[in-house]
């Protein structure tokens, strides 16, 4: 490999590096490398089967499993940060929930001098990935992409469809499509399900064009460094199988290792603070102190009650249903496991709001991770109800990443600074009582039993926070930490170039200068269908 050269290298074969790595090889004139830390995951059927999620992110065989320090907001609990580490990156583990966020979050980024982002500008760049297979027929969505996004089958609980209707009664707008730049309200969601199986990054991008003879997929080859001659990005350094090897670009890399990954290369390659470069034992290449700064991520609670077991998941908590039903869904992409269960969901506006700030996802079950739990273990979880989680969609508070030391083995210190800034917590307090209302609607009378979380005795606005400080985690949407902007400080330009150098860009959801208000696959995969049209003009 080291005797070869490409004109464009991309690091990291995520929702983003997928489609880049696509994008870019359809032109013959290119010679493109995608490398990929983990493996390709190719042997392994849980990968296949969408309900296998929460199995996925608590394993370790195709994660990388980060954890963030002490997080003062959430009285110093440490939260778990799960990656992708295999062909596909987040896309082959996450809950496929496909969701742009709301055309204003574009038109912000426009406002803020990005005037090529706003949403009138990236809209056609969601649609040119999409393949769209659900009922919908309206011009929000594309047939003729290579992504699938499938609506909603037949629920698997009475519940979901309870959820949104108790939404209903409870005064919230009906929302026909959380794909709607303008979206409000109870509805369902779409995710990248095709044929009852997932569908990843790599498999929608990558399975057609790994015939290619210009695109070269290298796997478990982790990426140190980038490599300068002069002020030009010229190769990277990696290391696979215990040997370091440089590979080299002849025209541009791009970062696409996602909000961890991407600004730990750049801080290994001496682009980030100096003093904090220094202090890690990397010599300073360019000072930009704005690297790995501005990590954030959507924060959210649970709001769960009891429930007769009938109705809810419980039952795969049963070996021999649950190894049934993993059988049925991969095998023939039917039965139980072939959804991801968040099915329902709202995107709802608090108190004196103009636009939707809370987004939710409704469980018939207490955890996505039901199918975890030992029978001989007890667990607060490990018995029958629902749950709806809510998170701020635009989160203020803000934190950074930096690094250890200059070795691929020195483990990065993340700090998310989840409720550092004391709006956030507002909008989950109203959350909370407004999930409470809905639950109380006639509805759910039959389904409803004990309130488990935050639970009856937890009633006033500080017993409230306290329970949410105690109990918030992570929607797993982590963004912002190469930020591009129009300003001198942004780590990447509006075109994702990485300002101070030539020949690299970084494109994937660390560049966001805020988070998308809804999950984050599909903004990510944009942004790279953005810096193929980018690269693609400059040939």
């Amino acid at each position: 490999m080291a005797e070869k050269a490409w004109t464009h290298i991309i690091v990291g074969a995520g929702a983003a590096g997928c489609v880049l790595a696509h994008r870019l090889s359809e032109n013959k004139d290119m010679r493109v490398l995608l490398i990929e830390a983990g493996g390709s995951g190719a042997l392994d059927p849980t990968l296949k089967v969408p309900m296998m999620t929460a199995v996925l992110l608590r394993g370790r065989r195709h994660v990388w499993q980060y954890l963030t320090a002490q997080e003062a907001g959430l009285n110093n609990q440490k939260i778990a940060l799960p990656r992708g580490k295999v062909l596909g990156g987040s896309t082959a583990i996450n809950g496929m929930v496909y969701a742009r966020g709301l055309g204003m979050d574009y038109d912000l980024w426009a406002q803020s001098g990005l005037a090529d982002w706003s949403w009138s500008k990236v809209r056609s760049h969601f649609l040119k990935s999409e393949a769209y297979s659900g009922q919908k027929t309206s011009e929000l969505h594309n047939r003729s992409g290579l992504l699938t996004v499938s609506d909603r089958p037949k629920p698997l609980s009475p519940l979901v469809d309870a959820f949104v209707e108790a939404g209903i009664a409870a005064g919230y707008p009906r929302c026909a499509d959380f794909n709607d730049p303008d979206a409000e309200g109870f509805g369902y969601y779409d995710f990248t399900i095709r044929n009852g199986r997932r569908e990843s990054a790599a498999s929608a991008f990558l399975k057609s064009a790994m015939a290619r003879d210009n695109l070269d997929i290298e796997t478990g080859c982790e990426v140190k460094r980038v490599v300068f001659e002069g002020q030009k990005a010229t190769a990277i350094e990696a290391v696979k199988a215990g040997k370091i090897q440089q590979l080299r670009a002849e025209q541009e890399i791009i970062l696409c290792a996602g909000a961890i990954g991407s600004p730990a290369i750049l801080m290994r390659s001496g682009i980030g603070k100096s003093d904090e470069l220094a202090a890690a034992g990397i010599k300073t290449f360019l000072d930009r102190p704005e690297v790995g700064k501005n990590l954030h991520d959507h924060v959210l609670i649970r709001v769960s009650y009891a429930a007769p077991q009938e109705v809810t998941l419980h039952g795969l908590t049963r070996a021999d249903k649950a190894a049934a039903a993993f059988l049925q869904a991969w095998l023939f992409g039917t039965g139980p496991m072939t959804v991801f269960p968040l099915e329902a969901g709202a995107y709802i506006k608090t108190q004196g709001e103009d636009n939707p700030t809370i987004q939710s996802h409704f469980l018939p079950a207490l955890s996505t991770a039901t199918m975890r739990f030992n029978p001989l273990k007890k667990s607060a979880n490990n018995r029958p109800g629902f749950m709806a989680n809510a998170s701020v969609m635009r989160p203020v508070s803000r934190g950074h990443i930096k690094l250890t030391g200059p070795n691929l083995s020195d483990p990065c210190h993340i700090q998310v600074n989840y409720l550092a800034d004391e709006r956030d917590i507002e909008p989950l307090i109203e959350a909370t009582e407004i999930l409470r209302d809905v639950f109380a609607q006639k509805v759910f009378d039959p389904y409803r039993r004990e309130e488990l979380a935050p639970g009856p005795q937890i009633r006033t606005r500080s017993a409230v926070s306290d329970w949410i400080r105690q109990s918030a985690g992570t929607v797993h949407h982590l963004c912002g930490s190469c930020r591009m902007g129009a300003d001198p400080e942004a780590v990447v330009d509006a075109e994702l170039r990485v300002q101070g150098v030539a020949g690299l860009r970084v494109a994937d959801a660390s560049v966001f200068p805020s988070i998308p208000s809804a999950n984050t696959a599909a903004p990510a995969m944009m942004v790279a269908e953005k810096a193929a049209d980018y690269i693609l003009r400059e040939i």
